[in-house]
């Protein structure tokens, strides 16, 4: 979740803690194939998120714009997930790409 708090210079800040927020399961299929959809809308509230590639091939995520299969967008393998630990928890929406009818899983908390 996230909690507002103000430093010590008196600049307000977002703190994100861990909580016992519901996911929310955003899971489908790749629709068209060489065609990016959005599969997490944006959400300012957005606490964590992942996405996993369940099917057989690559699928290219992007969560400041369109996904592509050029620079910008991340790769993500069969099996392979997003974000790793460590990304920062982006407010935008999330766009995927892939081969149509291929699988994902993908959780917004």
């Amino acid at each position: 979740m996230q909690l507002q708090a103000v430093d010590a210079l008196g600049v307000q800040q977002t703190v994100l803690v861990s909580g016992i927020e519901a996911p929310i399961d955003h899971s489908g299929a790749i629709a068209a194939t060489g065609a990016a959809q959005t599969i997490i809308p944006a959400n300012s509230g957005r606490s964590g998120f992942f996405v996993q590639n369940r099917g057989a091939n690559p699928m290219y995520i992007n969560d400041l714009g369109n996904a592509t299969t050029g620079a910008g967008s991340i790769l993500i393998a069969a099996g392979g997930y997003f974000p790793l630990p460590g990304y920062p928890v982006s407010a935008g929406a999330l766009s995927i790409l892939g081969t149509i009818g291929d699988v994902f899983t993908a959780r917004e908390w």
